[in-house]
Order: C-alpha cells, then structure tokens, then sequence
C-alpha cells in the first residue's frame, strides 16, 4: 500500500512527539544505567596477561596455570572468579586467594586493590622474582607496581613502569605500551 504524500506528513506529525519522548526517556535514564566499574577492571586486568611475557614461559608446556592472586573480600574477586580457568595465550589463568598465597606455588601475578584508602600490599621478602604487579592507582602508584589502572570516566587506563617490570624480569609488549596513558622508564 503507497501513502499519499499528505498522509506521509500526517504519519511524521503524528510520530514526531512519540520519537521524541523516546529519546528524551533514554537520555533521563542514563544516569541510572551507570558503569560498573568492577566488571571492566577485571576484564582488563585479564587482557593485560596477553601482553606480558614471563620469562622461560617459552619452553612451558601448553595449559601451564598462569596464578593470579588477589584478595578474596576486594571488589574484583567475583568478577576475577568469573575469568578463572580461562587460556590467555598458552596459559590456564588459576585465581588463588592472596592471603593463602604463601601456601603453595608463587603467585604469578599480584592484584593490589586499594579499599578504603589503604593499599593492601603484601610483603615481598628475597631477590625480585617474576611476579607481574598489578593495582589501582586512584591516589598514586604504589612502587613495584607494573601496571597500575585507574578509572577515567567510563573507560580504565593504566600507566606502566617499565623499570618495575625489567626489574621482575618480565616483558611487555610494544603494543601494551602504545596503549597505555603513561609509561615510566
């Protein structure tokens, strides 16, 4: 059926004000729709161990747990919860629980979260070993720490020290350091 080009006019009058509202009624509900930050920074958090290489990782058998460990009662842990078990590269990510990580293997990678102000940095005692520090930066980065994350808006940024990580023998790639705010020699 062809409309008549008055009564395509009509129809746009008529649904003019309804698209209007409609899109009035999104914008007035944006707010509540607010980002949850905790899902994103773990889901970075996760794509960042892409793109660090540890050393002897080369000869490894594929499936080697890769351990994350990070503190059972922080914001992260569920969302980490959801991410263990998965392959980043040639590794299968192992979530351990940080204050239970002096019991058994090392920690391959160290999750600092900052809760209520105060930094919960464990104690590293003897030589730098290949651990990949990683924390929030809201107030500063904390030394030692590789990666640090901070939120900008909607989005997670992160800063990297690249002395921090050479001193952990680790590596990270040209393409992590193109995409980072900051990187400090």
């Amino acid at each position: 059926m062809r409309l008549q080009p008055w009564s395509r006019l009509s129809l746009r009058l008529r649904l003019g004000p309804l698209v209007a509202a409609l899109l009035l009624g999104v914008g007035a509900c944006r707010p509540a729709l607010a980002l949850d930050a905790h899902p994103l920074k773990a889901a970075v958090v996760f794509n960042l161990l892409g793109f660090v290489q540890w050393p002897g990782e080369s000869d490894l058998p594929p499936m080697t747990p890769l351990r994350l460990c990070a503190e059972r009662g922080g914001p992260l842990w569920p969302h980490l919860l959801a991410l263990n078990d998965r392959v980043v590269r040639q590794f299968r990510l192992v979530l351990r629980e940080l204050p239970g990580a002096d019991n058994g293997p090392p920690c391959d990678v160290l999750l600092v979260e900052r809760e209520g102000g105060a930094r919960r940095l464990p104690a590293r005692t003897g030589p730098p070993s290949p651990v990949l520090l990683i924390g929030d930066a809201e107030g500063g980065a904390e030394p030692g720490v590789v990666i640090a994350l901070q939120m900008r808006g909607d989005r997670v940024a992160f800063d990297i020290d690249l002395a921090a990580a050479r001193r952990s023998s680790l590596q990270v790639s040209s393409k992590l350091l193109r995409l980072a705010r900051s990187v400090r020699e």
